[in-house]
């Protein structure tokens, strides 16, 4: 199914001083576990114009991830980022903040 997912949104995926191992896992977890919740509320017509940026980064010091995600969709641009020191914690708590913002245009679109 998530392969039919990436026919309507263009995902891109950007990795800085990550393992080949933590950015596959990253993006399996993203692609089979994840994106529903979002294209769940994407579906009222803004999915085929979805453009959704993934950028993870390790920071060796901190032994910690930043997870940054941008949805840009119609007139909007949506960003959500987190810090965590497991990657898929991050990803987790940045789509629940972008989703957060997503219900929020959502109601206003639909009080106009």
């Amino acid at each position: 199914m998530s392969h039919l997912l990436r026919v309507f949104m263009n995902i891109s995926f950007y990795f800085q001083k990550t393992n080949k191992n933590r950015e596959n896992k990253l993006r399996n977890y993203l692609t089979e576990k994840k994106l529903k919740r979002l294209t769940r509320l994407l579906q009222h017509g803004s999915l085929p114009l979805a453009d959704l940026r993934v950028h993870a980064e390790y920071f060796q010091k901190h032994n910690a991830f930043l997870v940054k995600l941008s949805l840009k969709f119609a007139k909007y641009a949506l960003v959500a980022e987190e810090r965590s020191h497991d990657i898929l914690k991050g990803l987790d708590l940045a789509l629940d903040r972008l989703i957060d913002q997503l219900r929020k245009v959502e109601s206003i679109k639909h009080d106009k």
